[in-house]
């Protein structure tokens, strides 16, 4: 997620202990097809300007090798069918979900994330009501808790209880129908805009999020206080399907074809083979379809002139990025510009942007790898997704952070929780001294050796959720760049 904030001098940011710098706020990204259809070519590529040898990345010590592709998606993931029905008004979406799940470990329960009953979400007229909730293996009445939530709603954790412990292995399936109502224009995952033959709605993060990390177990944080992402999200095998007036066109995570123009509403399809999340946005798109090293880029905005001009950046960005990180991770990505203001907000295959500037489109396209491909908990490392996004886009540009930047207060790996409402605080330490911590470490081991050892680490940990000892591991060869890191609150 980027938001954009203007930047403020160096030393009133440390007098205070944040920054109100530019900043972007990060959404998820999807593909449609099977597993296969997944990006996992070779990734040798040297980034430009590199050293690196372009037949081959840089050797890694045996212990541990460099994959030379994106690992495969696990084949016991989550797998997830979506519908969402937007009213004729655009200011109602009824949904349906039905999960099949596989966990890791023995639970006693299901518990999924209810990110449109936040706080700051519910003021703007946005909220989540779950209608229904059921499961297998005898499970019983589901039930809410607060969870930090607005108090006018059911919660922010639904919770399906079983009558006795699931052993791990087992599969569980789940059904859940809700009602989401979508709000005034907002920077936020919901919002609605404009009226009569030009309005706009659009959802992220709209159906309860199953709130499973493998390895881990359920996270159960509170929802957080102000405008950022707290979800921890498996990459899920799943399928979308969304109903909408006929006359708009619907920009949507996967690649759907347009059904053909008709009275009444139409139907859009997608099959995403590894998605942690989903955005859809509804109305009279301006569309643009290119291809780009293969990717199929959908850019629809409120207005022609504003989709011409982002057609070129997310090409730009597309092709930077795939340089240095390796191909990009999905088939497609579709971007809805929306008529508000704000910055823009990142999901697998697709990006809801509120604001049509360079450093958002590279910041939010750099979230494809990060948090879309490479998975983390935001909840509990947000660092690893925003402040990796920063460094994406600082490279692309030759941009770097202030000065001073790494040696202000605030611990770089901390919960999204733990800051309460000191967003401004939350947004520098988080984005600004995370990629700070970066770039240093970076120079310290060499910027050849450093972008080789990048390579490996996304390879490695594709289609994963990825904790700080993934990234600490994947650089132990730098010891000086280690110590950077732990200095700056990156690494325990």
């Amino acid at each position: 997620m980027r938001r954009d904030r203007r930047r403020r001098p160096i030393a009133a940011a440390l007098a205070s202990g944040a920054a109100a710098i530019t900043l972007l706020v990060a959404c998820t990204t999807v593909t449609n097809g099977a597993p296969s259809s997944l990006r996992a070519r070779s990734s040798s590529t040297p980034a430009p300007g590199s050293a690196a040898p372009s037949s081959s990345p840089p050797s890694t010590p045996p212990t541990s090798p460099c994959p030379a592709a994106y690992a495969a998606p696990d084949p016991k993931r989550p797998k997830v069918s979506l519908a969402f029905t937007f009213s004729a008004d655009l200011a109602t979406v009824r949904g349906t979900e039905h999960l099949s799940f596989t966990p890791d470990k023995p639970i006693t329960e299901l518990i999924f994330r209810l990110t449109a009953n936040t706080l700051p979400t519910v003021a703007e007229g946005n909220r989540i009501v779950v209608s229904t909730a059921t499961a297998d293996h005898g499970a019983g009445r589901a039930t809410f808790t607060a969870a930090g939530a607005d108090p006018s709603t059911q919660g922010g954790l639904l919770h399906i209880p079983f009558a006795q412990k699931v052993p791990a292995g087992t599969t569980v399936t789940a059904d859940i129908a809700f009602t989401i109502t979508v709000g005034a224009e907002s920077f936020d995952r919901f919002g609605r805009s404009g009226d009569g033959a030009q309005r706009y709605s659009w959802i992220g993060s709209g159906q309860p999020l199953l709130a499973w990390e493998r390895g881990f177990g359920w996270h159960d944080e509170e929802l957080i206080r102000f405008t950022a992402e707290s979800a921890s999200s498996e990459a899920m095998d799943t399928t979308l399907t969304v109903t909408a007036p006929g006359k708009d066109t619907v920009i949507m995570s996967g690649n759907p074809k347009d059904p053909p123009v008709a009275p009444g509403n139409r139907v859009w399809r997608s099959r995403i083979a590894a998605a942690r999340d989903v955005s859809v946005a509804v109305g009279p798109f301006a569309v643009s379809d290119t291809v780009v090293q293969g990717v199929h880029l959908r850019v629809g905005a409120y207005a022609p002139a504003l989709r011409d001009a982002l057609v070129p950046e997310f090409q730009r960005a597309i092709k930077e990025l795939a340089a240095r990180f390796g191909p990009f991770p999905f088939p497609s990505l579709s971007v809805a510009r929306l008529p508000a203001q704000g910055g823009g907000i990142e999901y697998p295959s697709s990006i809801l942007m509120l604001d049509g500037s360079r450093l958002v489109t590279v910041h939010e396209t750099a979230h494809q790898w990060f948090y879309a491909m490479v998975g983390d908990s935001q909840a509990l490392h947000p660092w690893l997704d925003e402040a990796f996004a920063v460094y994406a886009q600082h490279l692309v540009d030759g941009e770097s952070e202030q000065p001073g930047t790494l040696q202000s207060p605030g611990t770089v790996d901390k919960s999204t929780e733990s800051y309460g409402d000191e967003v401004d605080t939350y947004y520098f330490v988080t984005y600004d001294k995370g990629a700070a911590a970066l770039e240093e470490a970076r120079a310290v081991a060499g910027a050849p050796k450093w972008d080789a050892a990048m390579r490996c680490y996304v390879n490695k940990n594709a289609w994963r959720v990825a904790n700080p000892s993934d990234f600490e591991a994947a650089m132990k060869q730098f010891p000086k760049s280690i110590a950077v890191l732990t200095l700056a609150g990156a690494l325990p």
